[in-house]
């Protein structure tokens, strides 16, 4: 849909757009067609779109000839949605709209759902900014078995979640999220490309689902990460210790030294390998040195 018709549809039905829902529409059209051919749509696909809006994006996912389950949280769309099905019945048809909570979906329900009905699990959408890191760890924690997630964001926010080892980005999110997915940039976006435009920039990733990936948060492993950047100006042996979870200075720097690595890095400085293998590493010390324990 272009720009001028959104914005007559808004103004039809009466809606003024909440900045404190993160209601910024995307209607630049080259990026709507760029999500919809990253989410590689076609009609195997069964696609969860993460605040609709206006069904801009719906449109776009519907004419691959995925079946689309578009999330919208605010029901002042609902009068554009049945405009949308009484104006374009062949793409509606494929276009479920339900208005509820991303943050309150049950994602391992819906992946459940597509392979029931014999397809590919995909989840899409132009998140709401003061979400993103609890939605995203909400589906991946989940175990939700998607094929891929497509997701349009703040662009600091992914520059964390994509983070390498050393980076300032690095965090605690950028470990949870690599643990569980392979992230890739599709596109920046301009803050022109949406109705209003936001004050900051954007930028579209990919998730893979990593194969091999049990389903759930690995408690131990996220535990260990969680304690490394809770005080992240600090030495990793530093937070370590202090976190509770266990062990003590010695035994970390003991851990680091084994692997070869700096006993005075920060946890900044390791990335989801050098985690993993300090947790075994940490592990491999007599029982009652360390409150850690079982399988990540």
């Amino acid at each position: 849909m272009e720009k001028s018709f959104i914005i007559s549809l808004l103004r039809r039905h009466g809606i003024r757009l909440s900045r404190q829902l993160g209601q910024h529409l995307l209607v630049d059209e080259a990026v709507l067609a760029d999500i919809a051919a990253a989410a590689g749509g076609d009609a195997s696909a069964r696609i969860v779109e993460i605040g609709a809006g206006a069904g801009s994006l719906s449109l776009r996912l519907a004419g691959t000839g995925a079946q689309v389950i578009a999330l919208e949280l605010d029901r002042r769309f609902e009068p554009i949605h049945h405009a949308i099905m009484r104006s374009q019945p062949r793409l509606a048809a494929r276009i479920e709209w339900r208005y509820a909570d991303a943050l309150d979906t049950d994602w391992a329900a819906e992946a459940a759902a597509a392979r029931t009905a014999g397809k590919r699990f995909v989840i899409t959408g132009n998140i709401p900014y003061q979400i993103t890191s609890p939605l995203v760890m909400a589906v991946l924690e989940s175990g939700a078995e998607f094929e891929s997630m497509v997701l349009m964001m703040q662009r600091e926010v992914a520059e964390r979640l994509t983070a390498r080892p050393g980076s300032k980005r690095n965090g605690g999110i950028t470990i949870k999220c690599q643990y569980f997915c392979d992230i890739e940039t599709v596109r920046d976006v301009s803050r022109r490309a949406f109705l209003p435009p936001p004050e900051v920039e954007s930028r579209v990733l990919r998730f893979r689902r990593r194969a091999g990936v049990p389903p759930g948060r690995p408690a131990d492993l996220f535990s260990l990460v969680e304690a490394g950047f809770g005080q992240r100006r600090k030495m990793l042996t530093n937070s370590v210790a202090a976190s509770g979870i266990g062990w003590t200075k010695p035994e970390v720097e003991s851990a680091l030294r084994r692997l070869g690595m700096d006993p005075a890095v920060r946890a900044e400085g390791l990335g989801l390998a050098e985690f993993m293998a300090l947790l075994d590493a940490l592990r491999g010390l007599p029982p009652a040195h360390g409150a850690i324990t079982g399988r990540v």
